[in-house]
């Protein structure tokens, strides 16, 4: 019953969407209202029948309705409700449905929440969204339809990629697809203007949906990079993967079309560039959807070969044919109505950075289709990989963040080069400032430096901005400078908004230098109890050790961090193990702190559990990134956000419109906490304990205790001597079975300068001596009350003993059970030759 009704309420969606564009085409020909508001009533039909079918499809996930094809795929009965919810937008059919129901509600909302820029435009436009969404709806029901029954019920479903099992599966996609529908906004307002002519008015009444779409892609980019970095286990955020760059190419354009709307509004410039980039953001749109449903690229995110690839390139080619015709009919009034100024002014640097942009956006789009264009020449297969991404883009980006300093001083002052000469200070002081704070904390490498330079100049830059508008606001209004700070984001919030897009940018910046040029990776295998270091830090491998979930079985291995000598962390990264997959998910363990992650992944363990082996990465500044990333987006947002005046004016014309609003700011914020808390709440795998075990070649922390037989056991009074130090307890199995060969040991060494200490931990003394006496154990033993000693020695479990020297420093530690031959080695290789 549910796949029927939701396979009927996808078909009776797509006639609506249908109807709506015909409709809306007759209404205009017409010029009869009365068929553009059925056309609109279609849209909102078609949204609702939509909603119904994810809505559906949700509930059969829900009931674990196996019969139907889609959820067998992406669902079992193990698998936890939030992944089962989400497993939605799991595979190409679910997904495609989802973007579908997303396309029509966002036609349907532009048509509903029609301003006064936007009427003249409102119904060619609802024509285009209204096709575009039937094309989606179309091939999600004829092609991919989520509805299909299976020929049997089968009993439990194949369950969810294990790499799809993660928190950022609740917010990365549909952030992504939200993104990807909105960028169909500007190209629908951008043929409207060509068809009706309007081509001055397109950019204003499309602005608000440009920058949703903006903020809501770079969102499920940002997240998609936290994705990459929590779950994949290689130690990165981005790998320049074909579908990572599938999201980052219309993101591109949609920054190039947001700086060009800019000057289209004040000047009446850049009317054929906004129209060509509103084109190839959508275009950019679809050639991702082709791409990673086609089989046209190779890739972990990328869905499974189908034959999607050549609708899409049809549609592709339609969109192209469409807005060349239109544009060549509009050539004329996209001409330039402001007189040309030189590259050295603001119209010049927005031109170098929507160029930048373009070139940024074209080597990208080289290097993604490089594989399998050369595949269909036939030729040699050439592939570019990230060493090829960073050094063609990398100098791309360190140009864009230059104008992003220069554009400021060039646009306001080349009229003074006095005031210009002035206001160059603070940037050039700014970029010297981060070069000596980078060499100082040792990011001294040459390309480095250039890179903190270029930061430095353009943060000062952007600084100086808000403080020099803050402060004559100030002075002029005599009112505190956070306060006019405050009023300047209230009453112009695309321009600071904008600016703090830039902070966020050049945040992101020192990110990117730290990870690419300072990042180290090394592959470490550890002894249990045997140290080994790389990058600073020291590691101890402790143990390993299985725990169950309900749908799948984890590997824990438990690893001591120490730097200089001196204990930090214990990181406990995992190997996950799902059933009916033969791929384990590597969960790293991070330690976070601003100079440097220390990411630690689990690659093997030994059978008996005495070794471990591990890959190491140290990131330096990727924590830039992510605050980077989250300024970045806390810009975007302050951006889009209805201006106080249009508040004003909302709330006096409806009270439903201030509460929508203070609806849509609630909800807004609660998604981005949400996400965050997602992504970066927990311990990741890390814990700090109150001390760690000393390191062989330190000093083995003293004590004083007294023995069962009443008699002192100081440390101290032991110097000159090499002492064995155990901790165990009586419930302990292991250490019941390493009793007797510590006696014996003991027994072998005891007249040759060797103390043994047993200190029983967390035990009753009635029991220690019990089990003392039944196993013959004659050497010293004490109670470790309230596990002080224990503490001391960083002890995590029994038993553990420590093997020390005659100058009472720690030569050996062996975690778990001791086997006698391993003492009589370790005190032979102190004793020598006595």
């Amino acid at each position: 019953m549910i796949a029927e009704t939701g396979s009927l309420s996808t078909l009776l969606a797509l006639g609506a969407a249908l109807y709506a564009a015909l409709a809306s085409s007759w209404g205009i020909r017409r010029r009869d209202s009365r068929w553009l508001q059925s056309g609109r009533n279609a849209l909102y039909a078609a949204t609702g029948l939509l909603g119904l079918a994810v809505l559906l499809l949700f509930l059969a996930f829900l009931s674990n309705d196996f019969q139907v094809s889609y959820v067998y795929q992406h669902s079992s009965l193990e698998l936890p409700l939030y992944l089962k919810a989400t497993a939605i937008w799991a595979g190409q059919e679910g997904s495609l449905l989802l973007w579908s129901f997303l396309q029509v509600a966002i036609a349907a909302l532009v048509v509903r929440g029609t301003s006064e820029k936007q009427r003249p435009l409102t119904p060619w436009a609802s024509v285009f969204l209204a096709v575009i969404g039937a094309f989606f709806v179309g091939v999600t029901f004829f092609l991919q339809n989520p509805f299909r029954l299976l020929p049997t019920v089968a009993a439990n479903g194949q369950g969810l990629s294990p790499l799809l099992r993660h928190p950022g599966m609740v917010f990365h996609p549909p952030a992504l697809y939200v993104g990807y529908v909105a960028l169909a906004v500007p190209f629908a307002f951008a043929m409207a203007g060509l068809v009706t002519g309007k081509v001055a008015d397109w950019p204003a009444a499309a602005r608000r949906w440009t920058l949703t779409a903006w903020v809501f892609l770079g969102l499920g980019i940002f997240l998609g990079a936290r994705w990459a970095y929590d779950v994949l286990g290689w130690g990165g955020y981005w790998g320049w993967d074909p579908v990572e760059n599938a999201a980052l190419m219309p993101w591109l354009v949609a920054t190039a079309l947001l700086h060009g709307s800019v000057l289209q509004e004040e000047r009446g410039t850049f009317r054929t560039w906004n129209i060509v980039l509103a084109v190839l953001s959508f275009l950019f749109v679809l050639f991702g959807t082709f791409a990673t449903r086609s089989g046209l690229i190779e890739s972990v995110h990328a869905f499974g070969r189908s034959s999607l690839g050549y609708y899409f390139l049809g549609f592709m080619a339609l969109t192209v044919l469409v807005s060349v015709v239109l544009t060549l009919r509009r050539r004329a009034a996209l001409a330039s109505t402001a007189e040309p100024r030189g590259l050295l002014s603001r119209e010049g640097m927005f031109f170098l950075t929507l160029v930048v942009l373009m070139a940024i956006t074209a080597s990208v789009f080289i290097g993604s289709v490089l594989p399998s264009l050369t595949d269909a020449l036939g030729g040699r297969r050439l592939e570019a990989g990230p060493e090829w991404f960073d050094r063609v883009t990398g100098p791309q980006f360190a140009v864009l963040v230059l104008l992003m300093g220069v554009c400021p001083l060039v646009g306001q002052s080349l009229a003074s080069l006095r005031r210009l000469r002035a206001r160059a200070v603070v940037p050039i002081v700014g970029a010297l400032v981060l070069i000596v704070a980078a060499v100082i904390t040792g990011f001294g490498k040459l390309g480095s430096i250039i890179g903190f330079g270029v930061v430095g100049l353009a943060g000062a830059t952007i600084l100086m901005e808000y403080v020099t508008a803050a402060a004559s606001r100030s002075r002029r209004l005599d009112e505190s400078p956070l306060r006019s700070l405050w009023h300047l984001f209230g009453r112009n919030r695309r321009r600071y908004g904008g600016y703090l897009v830039h902070i966020g940018i050049i945040l992101m910046a020192i990110g990117v230098i730290g990870t690419r040029s300072y990042s180290q990776e090394r592959d470490l295998v550890l002894a249990s109890g045997d140290p080994a270091s790389f990058g600073g830090y020291t590691f101890v491998y402790e143990e390993a050790r299985q725990e169950s979930a309900a749908d799948h079985l984890s590997l824990i291995g438990r690893f001591t961090v120490y730097r200089d000598g001196a204990y930090l962390v214990t990181l406990q990264p995992q190997l996950q193990q799902y059933p009916g997959s033969e791929q384990n998910v590597a969960v790293p363990a991070l330690r976070v702190s601003l100079k440097e992650d220390l990411y630690v992944v689990l690659s093997s363990v030994s059978g008996d559990g005495s070794s471990a082996t591990i890959r190491v990465v140290v990131d330096p500044l990727v924590n830039f990134l992510w605050l980077g990333g989250l300024v970045l987006l806390a810009g975007g947002a302050i951006a889009v956000w209805p201006s106080t005046q249009l508040q004003r004016r909302t709330a006096a014309e409806s009270r439903r419109g201030m509460v929508v609003t203070a609806a849509g700011l609630v909800l807004g914020v609660g998604i981005f906490v949400a996400a965050g808390a997602v992504m970066w709440a927990g311990g990741h795998g890390a814990s700090v304990q109150a001390s760690g075990r000393p390191l062989p070649g330190q000093t083995a922390p003293g004590f004083m205790t007294t023995s069962l037989d009443g008699s002192p056991l100081r440390l101290s009074d032991m110097a000159g001597q090499v002492v064995v130090v155990n901790f165990w307890s009586t419930w302990c199995q292991p250490c019941e079975d390493e009793l007797p060969a510590l006696q014996s040991v003991w027994e072998d060494y005891r007249d040759r300068g060797v103390l043994f200490v047993g200190l029983a931990s967390n035990d009753q003394e009635p029991a220690v001596r019990a089990m003392t006496e039944r196993l013959g154990v004659t050497y010293p033993v004490a109670m470790d009350n309230n596990e002080a000693i224990a503490s001391t020695y960083g002890i995590t479990g029994v038993p553990e003993t420590f093997v020390l020297d005659r100058e009472g420093r720690v030569a050996k530690v062996h975690i778990g059970q001791v086997s006698a031959d391993q003492l009589r080695q370790d005190l032979d290789s102190l004793l020598g030759g006595q």
